[in-house]
C-alpha cells in the first residue's frame, strides 16, 4: 500500500485556454483569407496553406492537448502530426496540379 496520494491534473489557467482559442481563430481567418487571394500564385498558396496547418496542429498539440515535450509521447504525438500535416500538403498540392491541368 503506498502513502502516495493522487493529485487532480494541472489544467491550464483560463486566460491561456482563451488565447489559444484567439490564436486558432486568428489563423483559421488567415487560412480563409489565404484560400480566396487570386494574386497568389497557386504554388505559393499551397505553402502558406501548409505552414499555417503546420502551426495549427502545433498550437493544438501544446495547448489543447496539453502536450509536454519531456514526456516520451511527445515525440510521437509531434510525429503523428507532422505527417498528417505532410500528407494534408501533399494532397493540396496534387489538388492544386490537378486543378490547373483541367483549367
Amino acid at each position: 500500500m503506498t502513502t502516495r496520494t493522487h493529485e487532480p491534473p494541472s489544467s491550464a489557467p483560463p486566460r491561456a485556454t482563451t488565447l489559444t482559442f484567439v490564436v486558432l481563430a486568428a489563423l483559421t481567418a488567415l487560412e480563409l483569407n489565404v484560400s480566396v487571394l487570386r494574386d497568389m500564385a497557386d504554388p505559393m498558396r499551397v505553402t502558406v496553406l501548409a505552414g499555417l496547418l503546420l502551426a495549427k496542429v502545433g498550437l493544438v498539440l501544446v495547448f489543447c492537448l496539453r502536450a509536454e515535450l519531456r514526456r516520451r509521447s511527445a515525440a510521437r504525438l509531434t510525429l503523428i502530426a507532422l505527417v498528417a500535416a505532410g500528407l494534408f500538403a501533399a494532397v493540396l498540392m496534387l489538388e492544386a496540379a490537378f486543378q490547373a491541368r483541367v483549367r
